[in-house]
């Protein structure tokens, strides 16, 4: 049992500043819960977030390493005939929080789950240079919106290393919020959750299931990313009909389709084939962050999902080139989750953490007593005539060992996946599957 440390107080004052009891009474939080548990918010007294450092390089491994998790994690997550939609850079940011309070095969395991080639601390500089940059660019873009936050919520009465927290500050930003999982888990669980609906415009609610916080709860890391951007070229309402789309089992089923043009008119799109799929980049207003769907033909969906690698992917976008096309897509909307990556992250390599005989995190509190129970996970997305809402969040749960068609015509109305990314680097910010735009959750 861990003894809690009387020294708490001393170490709060000297590292800590801002930390002020803050209430969160909310009639209208998201499990319709009266908040009444105060927390405080806690950052480094000597350390902020860092500028952005990381070199074009350096950017650019982490960005392949992202890509190459999108695809390992995408092929995990794969059930039969069920929409699929999540984000790999929110699950990315969370672990690599996790990651800095891991020691030796630990750290190693959970950096190659994620397929990070990079050293040391260039991971997260890496992280820390993109979220700024992206940020900055959707900041001054109008049309598009971006939100990408981290946090940490920690048991109050925890010995937690201030280097732990200085890191949390200096690459991702993320204040600590003491809760008392110890007395409140419940309440806690709710404060949380509260908290990711306000940063995901109430897209993500209730992402910690309830049952997933235990009084022996230490530690929470979460992400949560949003993002709403209008197409550079927008769909016109009037042209959107039922039409067919058909499944992978080749029934036919009447959806929204919504088109770009009239039949008779082409556009200038990025486009691509290589092989039996095609792919076309539907961009964002300010022409930097894009929806990229790719399309096997007809009958090839399987065979090309079996065989999905990062070359394929960075083959068809490399090939991207512009052309003059008739374009549509289906209006979807779709709700992922709340799921478990524990099984799928543990398929990856990632098995340590998971176990409280193996797991090192003493970084985060100088003893080996913290593993992960779990990693949380839910995205949403939206798509029609004037743009695209996604927004997803993940959070890391952290306990101790008390707790055991023709060329010119893009037509989508088959099986597809998307892609949203950010053209200028290449990072996928999320990722998914359609094989029925009728199912919404």
């Amino acid at each position: 049992m861990k003894t809690v440390s009387a020294a708490l107080t001393t170490l709060v004052t000297l590292a800590i500043v801002n930390c002020s009891q803050n209430p969160t009474g909310n009639s209208d939080s998201p499990d319709n819960t009266q908040l009444t548990t105060p927390f405080a918010v806690a950052k480094s007294a000597s350390v902020s977030r860092e500028a952005a450092t990381a070199s074009e390089t350096t950017l650019s491994e982490q960005v392949e390493s992202n890509n190459a998790f999108a695809v390992a994690l995408y092929k995990e997550l794969l059930t039969e005939n069920d929409n699929l939609f999540f984000s790999p850079y929110s699950i990315t940011s969370a672990l690599a929080m996790t990651a800095a309070g891991a020691i030796g095969e630990t750290r190693q395991q959970i950096l190659d789950a994620l397929q990070v080639t990079l050293e040391e601390t260039e991971f997260d500089a890496a992280i820390n240079s993109f979220d700024q940059s992206i940020t900055s660019y959707t900041d001054a873009t109008e049309g598009v919106t971006l939100n990408i936050v981290n946090s940490s919520w920690i048991q109050a009465n925890w010995d937690f290393r201030v280097s732990y927290l200085d890191h949390l500050s200096r690459y991702y930003g993320a204040g600590v919020n003491l809760l008392n999982f110890m007395e409140d888990p419940e309440n806690c669980r709710t404060i949380i959750n509260t908290w990711i609906a306000q940063q995901t415009n109430d897209k993500i609610r209730n992402l910690l299931p309830e049952g997933s916080i235990y009084p022996e709860t230490v530690l929470v890391l979460t992400n949560a990313i949003y993002f709403l951007g209008n197409w550079l070229y927008s769909f016109d309402p009037e042209l959107t009909q039922d039409k067919t789309f058909t499944r992978t089992d080749r029934s036919d089923i009447q959806v929204p389709v919504m088109s770009l043009n009239e039949p008779d008119e082409k556009v200038g799109m990025y486009y691509s084939r290589v092989g039996n799929v095609r792919a076309l980049d539907f961009p964002y207003k300010g022409d930097r962050l894009a929806m990229t769907v790719l399309l096997p033909d007809e009958d090839t969906y399987s065979s090309f999902e079996s065989a999905l690698s990062t070359d394929i992917v960075n083959g068809l976008i490399t090939a991207l080139d512009s052309v003059e096309l008739q374009v549509s897509l289906p209006k979807f909307e779709f709700t992922y989750g709340t799921v478990s990556l524990k099984k799928a992250m543990k398929s990856l390599g990632m098995v340590d953490a998971f176990d409280g005989s193996l797991a090192d995190f003493s970084g985060i509190d100088g003893q080996r007593l913290l593993y992960v129970d779990d990693i949380h996970h839910k995205a949403f997305i939206s798509v029609d005539e004037e743009g695209t809402e996604a927004a997803a969040a993940t959070a890391v749960t952290m306990t101790w060992e008390s707790v055991d068609p023709d060329e010119v015509v893009f037509n989508v109305n088959r099986p597809f996946m998307y892609l949203i990314r950010d053209r200028e680097t290449g990072m996928i910010l999320f990722m998914g599957r359609v094989v029925d735009p009728s199912v919404t959750e």
